[in-house]
């Protein structure tokens, strides 16, 4: 029953694992741009570096952004604004200029008839000059002096429908008309009188400015505006190699370029076949790095965490780039993403291979998006190597910064060396480069942030748990003496076997430092701790004093979590004994009942064994230490007999068979801890005392 639980369980996780990397390959294509790239980089100046280029298709040659400009000012500038023409206005001024000459008439003294008489030729040249007046169009003073200011040179005057131009000279305001109605009076009527009838009482604005109809007509003019200026004949010879990109050249290439991109746009039979190439690239990208971690880093490979996190950051970067492809043209803003973070968090938490792996296929899906390939690739492969160089381990946040300054001066090294063989240098790109730098300072609180996410455990945060003056070491060291010596004994031993043996030394030390604090809980239990004379295992049975002892492992788990220890350091105090016995008292016992048979589950710790090369560096060391302590001699003999008697134990008991320990980094942690044991219990000189007279 449990191994089919085991088997299912492992099916469970293949399956999941392996649904993640096919996520990943579908996030990934599709944030893909669906325009494609044009082939050829080019610019104004510039040499042609590739072969003779021939239309292969009739295509329309596009105005630049600079043409396209003028254009449309051209279309703002000419200001032509559309008025309503309103009729009802010079019959309604006529009528109201003829009632009052009547009515001036008919209140004169004298006889009526003759003063009607003598007013008819002012009402007749009044209602002429009001005719011609408002059949070109009257202005107030103002709306004609803000035409004027304009330098409007004609309007549009809106009437039944029909749209007539009329130039702002014809035109009349209320003072050009007045102006216009004294200076063409007959000679023989009077000027004097003709004011009398108050001229200026009829000129009324028969002209009402129209924003809607003027501002539609605008904006359908700005989008009518032609954004071609010629054809590309197919066959026709557009440049070869070597000529110089004149600026009727570019517009032609920039022309060219972008009526193939347009055309694969909006093709849904290539949409399709470029959708399918994308996704078999970044499936053909992604099935390596899953190769890579199924056959080389199992360790990562079974780890769900480790996979989420890898693909989390491929993912990431990459889908961040096409972010940034898709909203700006420029070159230089794919160069602000910090893609060396990714070799810095990964060879943070796995190693310097996999983060420059993982890194390689990341800029090789980045590159399929960008315009310049190849410069993408060398410079962004490049960085990679710098970063991996120069920060193996993040111990300091000092080493982040220099880092950053190494790689901002390699980005701009590299592409300035780049620039001089293709004779472009983009400045702009040092700024990127420069901002890429700032924006790698942020590895620092992301891996603070990924350690507390996925319960990973950084350099950084090692060398902080290694410092003594942390409050569960210092409660360790006034609490249980004997148990902190042992411990700080057992870290350095640790340490220098795995230095040779190519472990994580700074893991091993951390581990060794913890592995025994459940002894606080009941430090007098341990001989280390204890006085001469004063042993309370002398009132205990054999069975009991082994509880206690083995306690010391859950009471170790309690307060590691606790203390909010990381889970790689609380696999030290779980598996330091693996599932060995208590073998002191299992043999007391056994001695005590020679006839019984004996539980052996009552002297056995609940393991597991160690499964790492660090923790089965610890093993060896804590029992070695512990042993050599009850050594009666110490010389070059016993010292090498213990330490082949303890390592053969563990190895002949299979208590080191999860561990991935070779025989020849068994065999060189022997020598280690037989040179350090040595150098520990030397003889010591005697010193001469003095003589008395």
């Amino acid at each position: 029953m449990e191994d089919r639980i085991k088997r299912n369980r492992k099916i469970f996780d293949e399956i999941f694992k392996n649904a993640l990397f096919i996520i990943a390959i579908v996030a990934i294509t599709c944030s893909f741009p669906r325009e494609a790239k044009y082939q050829y980089q080019f610019e104004v100046g510039k040499p042609w570096q590739y072969d003779l280029l021939t239309a292969t298709y009739d295509a329309p040659i596009y105005k630049t952004k600079a043409e396209l400009k003028a254009d449309r000012d051209a279309i703002l500038n000419k200001n032509v604004p559309y008025y309503n023409y309103n009729s009802a206005v010079e019959s309604e001024q006529i009528k109201n200029m003829e009632t009052y000459v009547m009515h001036v008439s008919l209140s004169q003294d004298g006889i009526k008839d003759e003063n009607k008489k003598e007013h008819a030729p002012y009402a007749a040249y009044l209602k002429s000059q009001l005719h011609e007046i408002y059949s070109k169009g009257l202005l107030k003073n103002n709306d004609f002096a803000e035409l004027e200011t304009k330098n409007t040179e004609h309007i549009v005057v809106l009437n039944g429908g029909i749209g007539r131009n009329h130039t702002t000279e014809d035109i009349y305001s209320v003072s050009k008309a007045l102006q216009k109605i004294l200076n063409n009076i007959p000679s023989d009527l009077s000027s004097t009188k003709l004011r009398g009838f108050g001229i200026e009482n009829y000129l009324k604005s028969n002209l009402q400015y129209n924003a809607d109809i003027t501002n539609k007509i605008k904006t359908d003019e700005l989008n009518n505006v032609s954004t071609t200026s010629g054809m590309v004949q197919a066959g026709e010879r557009i440049i070869d190699k070597g000529e110089i990109i004149t600026e009727q050249k570019f517009k032609i290439l920039d022309s060219l370029r972008k009526d193939y991109e347009s055309r694969k746009e909006y093709s849904s039979e290539q949409n399709n076949w470029l959708i399918s190439g994308q996704a078999l690239l970044v499936t053909f990208l992604i099935s390596l790095f899953y190769l890579y971690t199924r056959l080389f880093r199992k360790k990562f490979y079974n780890s769900k965490r480790y996979i989420v996190l890898l693909l989390i950051l491929i993912s990431g970067f990459t889908i961040l780039t096409a972010l940034i492809v898709r909203k700006y043209s420029e070159e230089y803003f794919i160069f602000f993403i910090p893609y060396a973070l990714l070799p810095i968090i990964l060879s943070t938490f796995f190693d310097t291979r996999t983060a420059l792996f993982a890194h390689f296929i990341t800029i090789l899906l980045s590159a399929l998006m960008v315009h310049s390939q190849f410069e993408f690739i060398l410079l962004q492969i490049t960085a990679g190597m710098v970063t991996i160089y120069s920060l193996k381990d993040l111990t300091q946040r000092s080493q982040l910064i220099q880092s950053a300054l190494i790689i901002f001066a390699s980005y701009c090294i590299f592409y300035l060396g780049y620039g001089l063989t293709i004779y472009k240098i983009n400045w702009e790109m040092l700024l990127s480069f420069l901002i890429n730098g700032v924006m790698l300072l942020f590895a620092y609180p992301l891996i603070y942030i990924i350690e507390k996410t996925f319960g990973f455990i950084s350099n950084v945060t090692l060398i902080e748990l290694t410092n003594t003056n942390n409050p569960l070491l210092r409660r360790l060291s006034e609490s249980a003496p004997g148990t902190f010596q042992h411990s700080m004994q057992v870290s350095n031993l640790a340490a220098e076997i795995a230095v040779k043996i190519g472990a994580n030394p700074l893991l091993a030390r951390t581990g060794a430092l913890y592995h025994d604090i459940g002894k606080i809980q009941n430090p007098a239990f341990f001989t280390e701790n204890q006085s001469k004379g004063n042993n309370p295992h002398d009132k205990l049975s054999p069975e009991g004093s082994a509880q206690i002892i083995m306690r010391h492992v859950s009471d170790g788990k309690t307060l590691a979590k606790e203390y909010s220890l990381p889970r790689s350091v609380i696999e030290f105090i779980e598996t330091h004994h693996g599932k060995n016995k208590t073998k002191y008292f299992y043999n007391i016992w056994i001695n005590q009942h020679p006839n019984d048979t004996v539980d052996e589950s009552l002297f056995t710790y609940p393991g597991p064994n160690p499964y790492t090369k660090e923790l089965g560096i610890l093993m060896i060391c804590d029992s070695v230490e512990a042993a050599s302590r009850g050594m009666t001699e110490y010389t070059d003999e016993s010292i090498n007999q213990l330490v082949e008697n303890i390592v053969d134990e563990l190895v002949y008991g299979h208590f080191l068979d999860n561990a991935p320990l070779t025989l020849k980094q068994i065999t060189l942690t022997k020598s280690v801890l037989k040179e350090k044991l040595k150098n520990i219990y030397h003889t010591r000189i005697a010193y001469p005392e003095i003589n008395k007279q």
